[in-house]
């Protein structure tokens, strides 16, 4: 399934990942003339990405002076193993490495590919050691053959002429927010697909206004795999045909055929029968940042860590104040809003670039509302 080739886009890809973290320019990952000469790369930094290609394919990384030579090691554990580990965002916490055969992905290529089959080409628009960019790079097209190519994600880029009839193109509710309210339009015969965060209401609509065939939402995770999808925001999500339902169960329950283990689903969701759900909201406070998935609770956890802070709590902007987020902070005795200025430069230190909140504002006590459950502010 994972051919040379793919293999060598997947470290490329990784390393790309981790050098967009040291520079904090999330764009600088589609820049093509980003040097990935060894040489000039930390020490420090360069182990790091060995260890996480390791991490990817199963195996201890050796010595290597080339991409050419650790993407032949990769190669090789995997010819060997037959798997690879994803690993969850951390959004919620450490990591998670999660294991994906390649019988698991064969059958999700085979039942979720199924959608795309007719597609002269397949784009991805993210990187593709993830789950999202990972099926349309490898999962679909090692079944059913397509050609794929990796874009990048910028709206200013001149898509009539990057897109042709017949392209399937996996974007996520950003980029599409963007790619519209630039006034791009799609050539005919092109399939828009959207997945890895809720799609917001009437973009299916605008989507189809402004040219797309068709539009398709994807929905799942990386702990999971892909559990559905739909081609209409108005109606369930139809469960992909390699999960067994659990649906006597509260929560109801699934399992991929042939495991036994019974799983819930990753958000609280309305089960409609026989198989179809609408997710309703995740199960933690999780939210998405510039389509990165950030969590309030460990962003309030640093908060705290910070002597003069006594409570706080994160929250999204609403609409009218931004895309980002905003802090209420009650002070511990004796610091005033002086204390911004250093608040503002450990955070700094402490956080991502999305994790950081945009507003701050002070106050005597954390707002509730009558029934004293938490309000905005």
């Amino acid at each position: 399934m994972f051919s040379l080739e793919r293999v060598g886009w997947i470290v490329e890809d990784i390393f790309r990942t981790e050098l967009v973290k040291q520079r904090r320019d999330t764009f600088a990952f589609f820049d093509s003339r980003a040097d990935l000469n060894l040489h000039e790369i930390q020490p420090e930094v360069l182990c790091l990405i060995a260890q996480q290609v390791g991490a990817f394919f199963g195996f201890t990384p050796e010595t290597f002076s080339s991409l050419q030579e650790l993407t032949l090691q990769a190669y090789q554990a995997y010819q060997k193993n037959r798997f690879v580990y994803l690993s969850t965002s951390g959004s919620t916490g450490t990591p998670k490495q999660i294991l994906h055969t390649q019988e698991m992905m064969e059958i999700e290529g085979k039942s979720v590919g199924k959608h795309f089959k007719q597609a002269k080409r397949l784009i991805t628009l993210t990187p593709r050691q993830h789950l999202y960019g990972l099926s349309f790079a490898v999962f679909f097209p090692a079944v059913y053959g397509t050609p794929t190519v990796a874009l990048a994600p910028l709206p200013t880029q001149p898509w009539h002429t990057l897109l042709r009839e017949g392209d399937v193109m996996a974007g996520f509710p950003l980029f599409w927010e963007y790619f519209l309210k630039g006034g791009n339009v799609f050539p005919a015969g092109v399939t828009a697909v959207t997945s890895t965060a809720p799609c917001p209401k009437g973009l299916f609509d605008r989507l189809k206004q402004a040219g797309a065939q068709h539009v398709v939402e994807l929905y799942g995770a990386t702990d999971t795999g892909g559990i559905g999808v739909r081609h209409d925001e108005n109606v369930p999500f139809e469960i992909n045909d390699f999960w067994e339902i659990d649906a006597a169960k509260q929560p109801v329950l699934i399992r991929r055929k042939g495991i036994e283990k019974w799983i819930p689903f990753p958000d609280k969701v309305e089960f409609v029968p026989p198989r179809g759900i609408f997710p309703l909201k995740r199960m933690d406070r999780v939210v998405q940042v510039a389509g990165v998935n950030v969590s309030l609770d460990f962003i309030e956890k640093v908060l705290l860590q910070y002597p003069a802070v006594k409570k706080a709590r994160v929250r999204l902007m609403r609409p009218e104040e931004g895309k980002r987020l905003k802090v209420f902070i009650v002070l511990n005795t004796g610091y005033d809003s002086s204390v911004l200025t250093p608040l503002r430069a450990y955070l700094t230190a402490h956080l991502s670039s999305h994790e950081m909140p945009r507003s701050f504002t002070f106050g005597a006590a954390l707002p509730t509302n009558a029934m004293g459950k938490d309000a905005d502010w």
